[in-house]
């Protein structure tokens, strides 16, 4: 088992964590565990993940490496980039008045798939991959507000 810390600074222009680096680590690795670490320096945001990992043999990697993990940014074209962006303004707020990271409300993947459902409902929430009850009731009256304020905006087709 090996480990490795990498911190990531806020980014204000994306409105988040730019966590590309964590996916290209652990892309070809076996993760173990992984903790962050949420603290502040000089006024601005930062996260610090420990991750805990084991090498794996290419002959024996799981097939969702060997297929390359699904990319969020894939499933969206330039017409959901402005309700993708609502949402990811929508939960960095939300995280900052609950003290916890952005990617433990949603992961951008998670926010990626709300856009291109356009939920109208709370069932409609249930279908995502990882939204379970505990969000919906959470969170759910407030995504579905900000879904129906864009359904002037039709879900686009990739």
């Amino acid at each position: 088992m090996q480990v490795k810390i990498i911190t990531l600074k806020f980014d204000p222009l994306h409105g988040g964590f730019n966590d590309e680096i964590i996916h290209a680590f652990t892309k070809d690795k076996e993760v173990i565990s992984i903790k962050d670490y949420f603290f502040f320096k000089n006024d601005t945001p930062y996260l610090t993940f420990v991750i805990q990992y084991a090498w794996i043999p290419s002959n024996t990697r799981p097939e969702r490496f060997q297929a390359g993990q699904e990319d969020w940014r894939r499933l969206l074209n330039e017409a959901d980039l402005g309700l993708f962006d609502l949402l990811r303004n929508w939960r960095l707020t939300r995280s900052k008045k609950e003290g916890a990271p952005p990617y433990i409300l949603f992961s951008n993947a998670q926010l990626a798939h709300i856009v291109k459902a356009r939920p109208q409902v709370l069932s409609d929430l249930a279908k995502i991959e990882g939204v379970g009850q505990a969000k919906i009731d959470k969170y759910g009256s407030e995504i579905l507000e900000i879904t129906k304020i864009n359904l002037d905006i039709p879900p686009s087709n990739v």
